[in-house]
């Protein structure tokens, strides 16, 4: 004979089972968002491979220095080049491993990509993105921004990032308020120098 103390256990543990059974299943996940990335031209700069293998390929002192940059100590890890102009201008090399699609599939879904958004092109026709502006204190706006970040499209499957910090130092020239300039610049000469 079965009591009542007996049934209680059994119908819980069927009300449990028929509960987990019935859950809704996960929902799907989101659909990957719809972007428009531009095209890069040909296969990309030929010497990406020496940019991926020594940041420094990018840009050299010499050329920094005809830009207006007055000085340059450099100094790599091998993962990232830079150049100090005296103590805090500089301009920085590196490729953290991701492509334009990535970046802009990232942006597109809210992600973190900096805090600048500005689709360019570098010599008309290789794509770039400046993606970080260092803002200047608000006393000294006028002055221009601190630093700029951009990311320059080498290949299908590699990011150039330059940052140029000119903090409004004699060191970076005609540049010392003008950061985003001066990384165009320096994303010009990349160009030329990993084309060749």
């Amino acid at each position: 004979m079965t009591g009542r103390h007996t049934l209680r256990p059994l119908v819980a543990m069927l009300a449990l089972g028929l509960t987990a059974s019935c859950s809704p299943s996960p929902p799907p996940p989101p659909a990957e968002p719809s972007v428009s990335v531009p095209p890069i031209p040909g296969t990309g700069l030929g010497g990406t491979s020496r940019f991926q293998a020594d940041p420094c390929t990018a840009v050299t002192v010499e050329q920094l220095n005809d830009l207006g940059f007055t000085g340059g100590d450099r100094s790599s890890d091998g993962h990232r080049c830079v150049t100090k102009f005296g103590p805090v201008a500089g301009v920085d090399t590196w490729s953290p491993g991701d492509s334009l699609r990535t970046l802009y599939l990232e942006h597109a879904r809210g992600h973190d990509t900096g805090n600048h958004w500005e689709p360019i092109t570098i010599d008309t026709v290789h794509p770039a993105v400046i993606v970080a502006i260092d803002e200047n204190v608000p006393s000294k706006q006028a002055d221009g921004p601190l630093g700029c970040t951009l990311a320059l499209a080498a290949d299908n499957n590699t990011l150039i990032y330059i940052n140029a910090a000119t903090y409004g130092k004699a060191e970076a020239g005609p540049w010392l308020h003008d950061p985003c300039g001066a990384a165009q610049k320096v994303a010009e000469l990349a160009v030329h120098n990993l084309t060749t």
